[in-house]
């Protein structure tokens, strides 16, 4: 074999060797960038009782998983009718939460049915926005569905 030969044989080898660099870097890359911050097991949840009236408590399961340490994660609720009007006089305050670690939780969670809620479908919508290394990270949502009767 001549040194001509060898060195592009060499050259060649070199880049098929910085190409599978390349490519895995990609993939990795790729993966990390797909990891969700929170995720919840479930996006639409059916409470107990579904057909309730005004100031009642619904109670629903809740299993959360927080996937993304060192965050800070900011939750904004409110009810939205059948239409997906979200009044503003139903919408809470957001509230900010930070993660150090990554774990899972699975509890029920419960809710007073406001008073301002007239008869029909609504949905409770809660949002997680996972801020990390200072930008928005992840958006995960769920939403619990209720039926308001008319009580009075």
């Amino acid at each position: 074999m001549t040194i001509g030969k060898r060195k592009r044989m060499m050259t060649v080898l070199l880049l098929f060797c910085l190409l599978l660099i390349l490519a895995i870097g990609a993939q990795m890359w790729t993966s990390l960038y797909r990891q969700r911050a929170i995720e919840y097991d479930q996006r639409f949840i059916t409470p107990s009782p579904f057909e309730i009236c005004a100031g009642d408590t619904i109670r629903y399961p809740v299993d959360i998983t927080i996937e993304r340490a060192n965050s800070v994660s900011r939750v904004t609720e409110g009810w939205c009718r059948e239409d997906g009007i979200c009044p503003r006089s139903l919408q809470s305050p957001p509230v900010n939460y930070n993660f150090v670690a990554t774990y899972e939780v699975s509890t029920m969670a419960s809710r007073v049915i406001p008073d301002e809620l007239t008869p029909g479908l609504w949905e409770l919508r809660h949002c997680n926005e996972t801020h990390s290394a200072g930008g928005v990270f992840d958006v995960a949502c769920y939403a619990v569905q209720v039926t308001v009767m008319d009580c009075e």
